[in-house]
């Protein structure tokens, strides 16, 4: 979601308070985790913008950008089938709520 994010949302760049608000339910402290573990795997580039008071922008690299093309097909499978996958039932084992 994060790296769909930064590509529709964002322009492929994004401070980390802007990408906090486009994406409602994930938790500050996730975020942050899932975007050092981004940067570590190389798909996302950290930067420390000079300005008062210090922010911080995520940019997705040349990796990440490549990435990004096999999960925009997903994201229009998903669209195009959204009637289907509303009517899906959870499993007896998912923690998925209906």
């Amino acid at each position: 979601m994060i790296l769909h994010t930064l590509h529709a949302r964002h322009g492929g760049t994004a401070r980390s308070g802007a990408l906090h608000r486009s994406l409602p339910g994930i938790s500050k402290k996730m975020l942050i985790q899932t975007l050092r573990e981004l940067e570590q795997s190389g798909l996302i580039e950290r930067h420390t913008l000079d300005s008062v008071p210090p922010a911080v922008s995520y940019a997705l690299s040349p990796l990440g950008q490549l990435m990004v093309e096999p999960i925009e097909l997903i994201y229009d499978w998903a669209r195009q089938n959204s009637g289907a996958l509303d009517q899906l039932q959870p499993r007896s084992t998912s923690r998925r709520r209906g």
